[in-house]
């Protein structure tokens, strides 16, 4: 009973980490929604890039949580691969690791043979592997989403320099002297590397092709930006 309720919690654990990322994701689809299609968008998002305090809705939120599901991906990745490789060569594992695997599918693997156990073991790592794969695609939606909002929320404050958009409720409002100071802190926070490691990810053979041209080509509109 004791490891039943162990198997559970852990298979709780991981079901509220991809629930926790699916919400995110969900939260900044409909950001991008919600900013509009058109020339002229919703700015939703204010011009600050530093982390001071008060800037709660800012360039600098997206660029974190950019940065925070770049370090997310790039470790499920890797979990991934090893995941995937060790189900295909479970007859490698050692008999403690078959068994601490199988545990989660049948708790008294006392009883099992040892070709049960490896395929105890084996279905436990597909799980595992399939739930990575989940979250990965969860990831790479939520990268595209964050750099899109970023590209469109910089082009509108340095190109057209719109700093009186009307929201709803909350007003982020954004005067000439701050649009200046993101022109002149964008190099800062929009780092080489950063974006690299942006065009790394969407090179990944997890990321599918058009997610990849996609994003790969909202960095290379950011990277003008930077330059202008």
């Amino acid at each position: 009973n004791s490891n039943k309720a162990v198997v559970s919690t852990q298979s709780t654990d991981l079901e509220i980490q991809t629930i926790k990322l699916q919400v995110v994701t969900n939260v900044i689809s409909y950001a991008v929604s919600a900013m509009g299609n058109g020339n002229v968008i919703n700015a939703l998002f204010s011009t600050e890039l530093g982390a001071r305090k008060g800037h709660g809705n800012s360039l600098s939120l997206l660029i974190t949580l950019l940065q925070r599901a770049l370090d997310g991906s790039s470790h499920h990745s890797d979990n991934y691969s090893q995941l995937t490789h060790k189900a295909f060569h479970v007859g490698q594992l050692s008999t403690e690791e078959q068994r601490e695997l199988a545990s989660w599918i049948v708790p008294d693997t006392g009883k099992c043979s040892a070709s049960e156990r490896a395929r105890y073991a084996q279905i436990r790592l597909e799980q595992l592997a399939d739930n990575k794969d989940q979250e990965l695609t969860l990831y790479t939606q939520l990268i595209e989403s964050l750099v899109y909002l970023l590209w469109r929320h910089i082009h509108h404050y340095t190109v057209h320099g719109r700093p009186d958009v009307h929201l709803p409720k909350k007003q982020l409002l954004s005067s000439q002297d701050s649009i200046k100071q993101l022109t002149r802190e964008l190099s800062l926070h929009l780092t080489d590397p950063f974006l690299k490691k942006i065009v790394d990810f969407t090179s990944n053979k997890t990321t599918s092709t058009v997610t990849s041209s996609f994003t790969s080509a909202l960095v290379r509109r950011l990277r003008k930006l930077i330059t202008v």
